[in-house]
């Protein structure tokens, strides 16, 4: 040791190279290694996507132009509160989403893998109509402009009539039945594509 103290005293250029060496070897162990394998990891899931269907980009807007995101995560963390909702997220499940949708807060639950978890198209047209009508204790706001009002037999020459949906008094008027728009249909499409692999 004293021989060391010596050399590092009288030879400070082998201090100097010593201590960068050992930089260096930290550098890439804790930061570069690591970042140039995330890289590649990322790259290689860009490299195999698919892009989106029209229905699909067009319900992914719908979700943020009426504000979801606000409510609804798209990050499932490691916690074992979160593993109900989907294995944990890594950085490569965010490649080549443009913008990515990680959420600001959840107040909902999160919508990862919501169509693991919830594929039925009526489950989610009548949880977007009145979300009430299907979890009582929600506080999820009803989004009815995505949806006409009209009879059953309106309903049988429309474009969507096989989604028609009845509810019951509370809900809506004895008859009638609620038919998705476009928007619904397509805003749908966009949460039931949401699965992790």
């Amino acid at each position: 040791m004293a021989d060391l103290n010596h050399i590092f005293h009288t030879r400070p250029v082998v201090l100097v190279i010593t201590v960068g060496l050992v930089f260096a070897f930290l550098s890439w162990v804790v930061a570069l290694g690591p970042a140039l394998r995330l890289r590649a990891q990322t790259l290689q899931v860009i490299a195999t996507q698919t892009p989106l269907e029209p229905s699909i980009q067009r319900g992914k807007a719908i979700y943020m132009a009426e504000g979801c995101g606000y409510c609804h995560s798209q990050f499932v963390r490691a916690t074992f509160v979160d593993a109900s909702y989907g294995r944990a997220h890594t950085a490569a499940d965010y490649a080549g989403q443009n913008p990515p949708m990680p959420g600001s807060q959840r107040t909902g639950p999160d919508l990862s893998n919501l169509g693991n978890r919830q594929p039925s198209w009526t489950w989610n047209f009548a949880h977007l109509y009145n979300p009430r009508s299907m979890v009582p204790e929600s506080i999820m706001p009803s989004f009815p402009w995505l949806f006409e009002v009209m009879t059953r037999q309106e309903a049988a020459s429309h474009t969507y009539g096989d989604y028609a949906l009845a509810f019951s008094e509370p809900f809506l008027a004895e008859g009638m039945v609620v038919v998705p728009r476009d928007t619904a249909v397509d805003l749908v499409a966009y949460l039931r594509s949401l699965k992790q692999d």
